[in-house]
């Protein structure tokens, strides 16, 4: 095993035997700044502005909570004004999207899903739109409970007179816990609107002023603790019957006519249940390919997208709606600036489904966060696919090559992990030898980088490589990233990251704030797949 990386978690405190300062000439130090630890404002139950809390416990680790006093900075997108009445257009521009800005509000983040504009209606010339505008409050006040992902949000407005703003929420069935909008210390007025679809608008209160004062626009920082249910991340979907299904008015005559051909070029119909139904309609919608040729010649933008089985994302989402919705199946298409895909009501709630199709995005943010870890999708993606996660993997894998030269991997030629002695973990990197008796899948190869030359506990910290079997790519199989003390042989699991279509696999896990410092090994392990052997390898850290 060759060394990839060398480094110390890092502590405002320092412990060890330490001579006195003045013996080595230099001057004491009497005041040290203690970098924050979201894991004593958890345990202290810190609250700041707005009594949010100073930090939360989420699947994906403890976060700290964004400060909601911070001046807004030249370089943050702001959300304002929305337009009272907008659609979707759909388009026959089907070739792979360039690189798009994305904002990510969300911690731990959710790129790129976060939820912007939802259209539920379809016009006779096949435009979205929002079939319900009338405004109604969040739900807020309640509680994460058991079943539940808590998130923060961190969003600046430009607060216009009388307008509403549109501001990004977390996901379908979203609620806020809590929620402050304030200019530095001054606190703001304000209401959190949805509509039909679940579009969220902040309607600020104005402030007692002139009339000349409430004419000028104001730079706010809102900051929020929403919850919501995981389910509506991933997961196996309900299995209602068709009476058991939202009902929502039928589709225009002429619309319900051409979704009756795709339908049936599909091969779905009421003699599917509904679960089964939205699985072949995933099926065909995620086998769509981008294409440099227009899709035409068939009569219309529906059945020229649908039927020729091209198009990116937003194509994707806005064909698979019109098609579901005939069936009597509430969808929803879901769109921001990066990407699009649909919510399907399965009878409980509204569930998210990428269908992929995605392009690529530059987002700070999202390589900054803690990444949000849903749960496992419920339907297969085909091969070659482009998900919306690979957008975010790619912006990250892009972002840790643009930050310097990357350390020197170390291949997985050596013996497995040594078995863990003392770990907390269910289970450890030895658990799975290189090769068990019996098994013929070739073994893997997989290689190992740290990005970073510190690490910080309760930080994201950068990890990268990929899995070779035979020489050629395995691609998504997961690769479990663990800490190991060399000392005591103690292994703690990072994190679990997913290799793609190119066997590559890049994204942060995060070193537990309880870690004590010292030297670790980072170790990556694959269990493979029906084709790959499982394997393991590790570098000094």
């Amino acid at each position: 095993m060759s060394p990839a990386a060398r480094a110390l978690l890092a502590t405002a405190l320092l412990l060890g035997a330490m001579r006195p300062a003045g013996a080595l000439g230099y001057r004491p130090v009497l005041h040290e700044p203690i970098p924050p630890d979201p894991r004593e404002d958890l345990a202290m139950h810190v609250a700041l502005d707005g009594e949010l809390p100073g930090a939360i416990e989420t699947p994906s680790g403890v976060v700290g909570a964004p400060d909601p006093r911070q001046p807004p900075s030249a370089s943050e997108t702001t959300y304002g004004a929305a337009v009272a009445h907008d659609s979707f257009v759909p388009d026959r521009d089907t070739r792979r999207p360039d690189i798009s800005t994305y904002d990510d509000p969300f911690t731990p983040s959710t790129a790129p899903f976060k939820r912007l504009y939802a259209y539920d209606a379809v016009h006779p010339d096949y435009r979205l739109y929002v079939r319900d505008e009338r405004l109604v409050p969040v739900v807020t006040g309640s509680p994460p409970g058991q079943g539940d992902e808590a998130f923060y949000a961190d969003i600046v407005v430009d607060l216009a007179p009388d307008a509403r703003i549109r501001i990004p929420s977390v996901g379908p069935e979203a609620r806020i816990v809590r929620a402050r909008l304030g200019i530095g210390a001054d606190d703001l007025g304000f209401r959190v609107m949805r509509d039909g679809p679940g579009n969220w608008f902040l309607l600020p209160s104005p402030p007692p002023a002139t009339a000349a004062s409430r004419a000028v626009s104001m730079r706010a920082r809102l900051v929020m603790e929403v919850a919501i249910p995981r389910a509506a991340f991933g997961g196996p979907l309900g299995d209602p019957s068709w009476g058991e299904l939202v009902s929502f008015p039928p589709l225009p005559e002429n619309v319900a006519r051409d979704a009756a051909v795709v339908r049936a070029a599909i091969g779905v119909s009421h003699a599917l249940r509904p679960q089964a139904a939205i699985a072949k309609l995933v099926a065909y919608f995620r086998g769509f390919t981008d294409s440099d040729a227009v899709p035409q010649g068939r009569g219309n933008i529906y059945f020229d997208l649908a039927l020729s089985k091209k198009g990116v994302c937003r194509h994707r989402a806005f064909a698979f709606m019109v098609t579901a919705q005939s069936l009597g199946i509430p969808t929803r298409v879901v769109m921001n600036e990066a990407h699009a895909w649909v919510e399907v009501h399965d009878g409980a709630l509204w569930r998210r489904i990428d269908l992929g199709g995605a392009g690529r995005m530059e987002t700070t943010a999202s390589t900054e966060r803690v990444p949000f870890s849903p749960l496992p999708d419920a339907f297969p993606w085909p091969r070659g696919s482009v998900r919306g996660d690979d957008m975010v993997e790619d912006a990250r894998a892009r972002s840790a090559s643009a930050d310097g030269p990357s350390p020197a991997s170390s291949s997985a030629s050596p013996s497995p992990p040594a078995p863990s002695a003392g770990s907390s973990s269910a289970s450890s990197p030895s658990s799975s030898p290189a090769q068990s008796p019996g098994d013929d899948r070739p073994a893997s190869t997989v290689s190992l980088s740290v990005a970073a030359a510190d690490a910080h506990r309760g930080v994201p910290l950068g990890v990268r490589g990929s899995v070779r079997a035979d020489g050629d790519p395995c691609p998504h199989v997961a690769v479990e990233v663990w800490l190991r003390d060399p000392k005591t042989q103690a292994t703690t699991l990072l994190g679990t990251l997913a290799t793609g279509d190119d066997g590559d696999y890049a994204g942060n896990v995060v070193v537990p704030g309880a870690t004590p410092l010292g030297d670790y090994d980072v170790l990556a392990r694959t269990p493979g797949d029906a084709r790959c052997g499982g394997y393991g390898v590790g570098a000094p850290f």
